[in-house]
Formats: C-alpha cells, sequence, structure tokens
C-alpha cells in the first residue's frame, strides 16, 4: 500500500493544507499538439487483414501498451459530437506508474502525470502513423484530450467497465490506467459482441470507498445508487496536482480484480440463496 495517502489513513496536516491551497482542477499546463507525422491518404482503405492487424497489436506491445481492443462509437455519441470524424474505434491503455501513485497529490505529481500523458500520447501517434501509412485513414483521441469519453469507449471494447470513480475499471490493473483511442477508416475490426465485466456495476453499487476517501468531496453518491458517482469538477485535483485517491482507495487496486470478482460471486449466491436477488 502506498504511503501517506487517505486510503490507508493517514491525512497528515501539511497534506491536506497543501490539497486545500490548489483546489480545482486546472489542466492548462498541459500542451496539446498533433504528433502525426504522416498525413491521411486521400482514398482510405476500409478493411485490413489479419496479419496486419496482429502486427500492429505486437508494435503496441512493444510500446508497454497494457491491452488493445476495438469498438463502435455509439451512433448517438457520433450525432452529438461532430469533432468525431471515424465511428470505428482502436483502444488502448496505459499502466499508470507507481511512482504517481507513491506521490501525495502536488506538483510533482502532476509533472510525472503530464510526462506519462506525453508518452502515451506519442505511442498512440506512432501507432496512428502506422496505419496511416499503410492506407488508412486516423484521428487520434489523445489520453489528455476531450474528444470523446474514453472510459465509455474502453467498455465498449470490453477491456474492463466505469466504476463507481468513473474510472474504468480493468482486469489487468483496476483503475491503475490511462486510456486513448485512433478513430479509423477500419470497419472490419475485431468488435466485442458484449461486456464480459458488466458484474462490476453490481458491486461498485455497495462499494463507496473512492467516494469517502476523497479529500476534496468531489465525488457524491447518486440518490439511486447507480454504479456511477457524480463528479465535482471545480473539486477534483486529479488533473492538476496528480490525485489518485480514487485509484488508491478502489478494492479493484487494492485487491485485485480476480479478488474482487470472488467475493461478489460468494455475496450473490448467498442472496439468491436467501431469495434477495
Amino acid at each position: 500500500m502506498p504511503k501517506n495517502t487517505c486510503c490507508s489513513g493517514i491525512k497528515e496536516d501539511l497534506i491536506e493544507k497543501e490539497i486545500e491551497e490548489k483546489a480545482g482542477c486546472d489542466c492548462s499546463d498541459f500542451t496539446l499538439v498533433d504528433q502525426s507525422k504522416i498525413g491521411n491518404p486521400k482514398t482510405p482503405k476500409k478493411e485490413i487483414n489479419i496479419s496486419l492487424l496482429k502486427q500492429l497489436e505486437e508494435k503496441s506491445k512493444k510500446l508497454s501498451i497494457t491491452s488493445i481492443s476495438y469498438a463502435k462509437t455509439p451512433a448517438n455519441v457520433l450525432e452529438k459530437n461532430d469533432d468525431l470524424k471515424y465511428s470505428n474505434a482502436i483502444v488502448l491503455t496505459l499502466p499508470i506508474g507507481m511512482d504517481i501513485i507513491d506521490e501525495i497529490p502536488s506538483d510533482k505529481a502532476q509533472e510525472l502525470n503530464n510526462e506519462l500523458y506525453e508518452k502515451f500520447g506519442n505511442s498512440t501517434y506512432e501507432l496512428s502513423d502506422y496505419l496511416r501509412k499503410e492506407g488508412f485513414a486516423t484521428q487520434v483521441a489523445h489520453p489528455k484530450e476531450e474528444l470523446t469519453d474514453l472510459s465509455s469507449l474502453g467498455q465498449e471494447a470490453n477491456l474492463g467497465y466505469i466504476g463507481k470513480n468513473g474510472l474504468l475499471i480493468t482486469p489487468e490493473l483496476g483503475p491503475r490506467v490511462k486510456i486513448s483511442a485512433i478513430l479509423t477508416t477500419i470497419e472490419n475490426l475485431p468488435y466485442s459482441d458484449k461486456n464480459s465485466h458488466e458484474w462490476i456495476k453490481n458491486y461498485c453499487k455497495r462499494c463507496s470507498k473512492c467516494i469517502k476517501n476523497c479529500p476534496q468531496e468531489a465525488l457524491i453518491e447518486n440518490e439511486d445508487k447507480l454504479a456511477k458517482a457524480k463528479l465535482i469538477d471545480e473539486k477534483c485535483i486529479g488533473c492538476s496536482q496528480g490525485c489518485t485517491y480514487c485509484i488508491e482507495s478502489c478494492p479493484f487496486f487494492v485487491n485485485g480484480y480476480d479478488w474482487v470478482k470472488e467475493k461478489q460471486v460468494k455475496l450473490e449466491t448467498k442472496l439468491k440463496e436467501k431469495g434477495k436477488l
């Protein structure tokens, strides 16, 4: 367990004072620049062969990408967002380093966070250029950019499920991941039929550790106990001071995906036996 975190029960005066002084989300310290080195083809291809897709996946592993999957951007999302050029998405995740987790909310934590964003963004552009070179058109959704809801896209791609903290919870790392995406003209990507992690929402409905352990009180429980809590943007300091308390307090981070799933299965079995489910 990381030291000096609210989930470990330690709230030192210095930490609390620093958080109070720097409350409020200000992401202006990070400038996004298009890193594409290759332009989109005039007549882009729409189908990719299995061999080339495997090469893309192997290339992503060499760039330390944790997982790669595929999703269709929902029609209602496309209708509301004119900035999205393509409906087909290649969704990527990268681990949030323990160096960031171990830091208390501070300029140092945010500096480390920005370095990770830059690294992940560069990797995403490199994969995008690889596809452009092969004749496919792409649009990068940078992990720091709000081009689209990346957590929802990750859920659509069956990479995990959105938890109460509003973060994508994955089998590999729980909520300790960043997400990016490459929107593309490729129409024959191997999309997932269903989400195998949907059970997570039932666990999150009963767990509110992320809410209780947010020193800024930026997460608020919904009245109907929906899995996803309400986020008060002006209180959250995740994007300005690298705060990770909602990650550190999450059982999926503390105990792991399999441990939580086993606990949830046992609970649901008991409820079914008692006729309460």
